[in-house]
């Protein structure tokens, strides 16, 4: 009997700690977010060898936080971070330190266990090593992407590009090629207050 009370008793916290994850991540709220990128200039494919040869080459960082807001299975997430990219162009390591800000649109699938999102990205440069020649301060693209929702921590896996290249080819000077567009994989952790 006693240990049919405690397995009673086991399952109804397991059911309300659920219930409360489930209501953690159905309201909307402000959290801080934060995680790794891996950014490539229009050549995911082409580095390939070089990806895997030392992939620390073009591996940066962002850190930053969010709003986000519920309406039904669909939510609008605004986000502000900042963001520190490299890149390796021509055995020469370039960095870039900018502000993002992605407005996404998304949908819950399964609940709000997992969720698909995508919208455009606004971006703005406060570094790059590339100031040597004339690029534009304000660029814009767009971000789609994957999440997991555990409550008030969420897990999301996104891509990001960049629109419009810099004004002057730069990538052309090194590599001969004709793009320099950032995009990126980023991986991000989340915690929402």
């Amino acid at each position: 009997m006693k240990s049919r009370n405690f397995v009673l008793f086991g399952f109804v916290l397991l059911l309300a700690a659920a219930t409360q994850e489930v209501s953690a991540q159905s309201k909307g709220g402000i959290g801080i977010k934060g995680g790794l990128n891996y950014n490539s200039n229009g050549q995911y494919f082409k580095d390939a060898e070089a990806i895997w040869g030392d992939p620390m080459n073009n591996l940066g960082y962002h850190v930053g936080m969010f709003g986000k807001i519920n309406a039904g299975p669909v939510f609008f997430r605004p986000e502000v971070y900042y963001t520190n990219l490299k890149s390796e162009i021509n055995m020469v390591t370039l960095q870039t330190k900018r502000l993002d800000a992605p407005v996404l649109v998304g949908i819950h699938l399964f609940g709000p266990l997992v969720s698909v999102f995508g919208g455009p990205s606004f971006h703005y440069y406060l570094e790059d090593e590339l100031r040597g020649f004339d690029y534009d301060k304000f660029n814009a693209g767009y971000q789609f992407g994957v999440g997991l929702n555990l409550g008030s921590v969420g897990l999301d896996l996104r891509y990001e590009k960049v629109l419009n290249g810099q004004s002057v080819d730069i990538d052309q000077v090194f590599t001969g090629t004709d793009d320099f567009k950032f995009q990126q994989l980023i991986l991000g952790l989340s915690f929402k207050f």
